[in-house]
């Protein structure tokens, strides 16, 4: 990289009607060690301010004695033209024009130098330059920061001052004593000056009410040592004597290098917090009452609705003993929020199956079908024969994403589950429709439906799926019902789960 790239600039615009000592001072601009000077030159006062206004320089160097303008003139005009923004101006002044810029405002001027008959004088110019731009960039670098830390504090009042929570700034070297509070003590009756004008130096502490001040002391100690964070609850008293909950959490806030500067929190309004808390402690109460009632009445209800658990060699449930345990299962959805999972299993094209093959074969099938599936679930799942080639299972204690896993695997089960006959291999696949019990508001009908509804998506989707029941479900259907009985009639193709060889009896999907 070329090093006059790294070399600071400084704009700069000369002003002066003698071309020789324009020569002379750039030539000792040229050699600065420290800044690269780019130099404009204006041999009038007016050619000079047009510049100025062009070029928006560092630093102005004029003559002291311009043969077109009055060096206060001048001045004066770029002080009211140019404002704020003005660049430092040096007056360069021989003897015989020194009396001419007496009068000339020393605000407006960054240095005077005196121009000796000897021009070799240059050398000092290029240090003086450098010296006004440095301070002025100083300056205006300070005034900006300054403004932007205005800016910030002012954006900090209005952000505290909206929030709900009271915001306090306290001293280290007087625990409690406050060294801010924003205005929300209205809250409690009090104007920020009564919690900051606090003549025994306590600050917040002395509101706090008596039987809670003690430990909150000691949390405030403990915070002031070791210089940890601040957490606790307690009640302070209003200004119209009553009581309120509030939340106090405060941090240490340190300067870059980690020393502690001050203890900054908030106070959080916690009274209706408290009130709920006191009451759902009486509801928890009763709730403890209302459980062991029914811990009470399951006991007794747990002979006839855990027969399938009781029973490690147990037997698919009926119809009616299937759904008694729903009941039971939806009951305890209710109450306890736990989830259960209710599937409803189809078997696919079985009648197809049934008049290719015969009954015989049918019932042969569902029973290595219900073995199959027994040999799958746990000793709680509870497995019923609804009917025909429908089973229901219920899933106790499982989430619905675990059912749906649950449920796939049952499917590979069911088409893995061959059946040998008439030396044919035969097998066939399932549709499965699933529920959840804590999503269900209904008793054991419903929710069956709402299952039944499920499986039957899952055959108009293609058949040996698993579909989730959402609460819309009965609406697609119908839908999809109404869709196909009005389309024309075609051929049912036949599936793939039997065995192509064999004639089907009938032609029935």
């Amino acid at each position: 990289m070329n090093s006059i790239n790294m070399t600071p600039i400084i704009r700069l615009v000369l002003i002066h009607s003698d071309p020789e000592c324009r020569r002379n001072y750039k030539q000792a601009l040229e050699g600065h060690s420290t800044y690269r000077f780019e130099v404009v030159e204006a041999s009038t006062g007016r050619q000079g301010l047009k510049l100025i206004r062009s070029e928006a320089p560092d630093c102005i160097v004029v003559d002291g004695q311009l043969p077109d303008f009055d060096t206060r003139d001048l001045l004066a005009d770029l002080a009211a033209n140019v404002g704020e923004d003005l660049a430092p101006v040096i007056v360069v002044r021989s003897e015989e024009s020194a009396a001419a810029i007496t009068g000339v405002p020393k605000n407006l001027v960054a240095d005077y130098l005196a121009e000796p008959l000897d021009p070799s004088f240059a050398h000092r110019l290029p240090d003086l330059i450098a010296h006004d731009v440095s301070r002025i960039r100083l300056l205006r670098e300070k005034n900006e920061a300054l403004e932007q830390l205005r800016k910030a504090e002012a954006k900090y009042r209005a952000l505290v001052e909206q929030i709900p929570a009271i915001t306090y700034i306290a001293s280290l070297e007087a625990p409690g004593k406050l060294l801010y509070v924003s205005p929300q003590t209205r809250q409690l009756g009090y104007s920020p000056e009564t919690w900051l004008d606090d003549p025994l130096g306590i600050g917040l502490l002395k509101w706090i009410h008596p039987d809670d001040r003690e430990a909150v002391i000691e949390q405030f100690a403990t915070t002031y040592e070791r210089h940890v964070p601040l957490y606790c609850e307690y009640r302070v008293i209003t200004h119209d004597g009553k009581v309120r909950w509030m939340r106090d959490q405060a941090d240490i806030v340190r300067d870059d290098a980690g020393h502690p500067l001050f203890l900054q929190g908030t106070l959080v309004d916690i009274d209706k917090d408290k009130a709920l808390e006191r009451e759902l402690e009486q509801y928890r109460r009763r709730l403890d009452e209302l459980e062991a009632e029914r811990a009470a009445r399951l006991q007794k209800e747990a002979s006839v609705l855990r027969v399938a658990n009781a029973n490690p060699d147990r037997t698919l449930c009926d119809r009616v003993e299937f759904e008694q345990h729903l009941e039971y299962l939806l009951a305890s959805s209710r109450e306890s929020q736990a989830e259960h999972v209710l599937c409803y299993l189809d078997l696919d094209h079985f009648k197809i199956f049934t008049d290719t093959y015969g009954s015989a074969a049918g019932t042969r099938l569902l029973q290595s079908v219900g073995d199959a599936l027994e040999r799958r679930l746990r000793q709680s799942d509870i497995l019923g024969r609804l009917g025909g080639d429908k089973f229901g299972l219920l899933l106790e204690n499982c989430p619905l994403e675990r059912a749906w896993i649950v449920a796939n695997n049952l499917r590979d089960a069911v088409k893995n589950c061959s059946l040998s006959w008439a030396g044919k291999d035969l097998w066939i696949s399932v549709s499965i429709g699933i529920t959840a019990l804590r999503a269900a508001g209904g008793n054991a009908a419903s929710v069956l439906r709402d299952a039944d509804s499920a499986c039957r998506i899952a055959k108009m989707k293609g058949r040996d799926r698993t579909y989730i029941f959402d609460g819309r479900d009965t609406d697609k259907l119908r839908d999809a019902l109404t869709a196909k009985s009005s389309a024309k009639p075609r051929r049912t193709d036949w599936p793939v789960i039997v065995d192509t060889n064999a004639m089907p009896l009938r032609k029935k999907a």
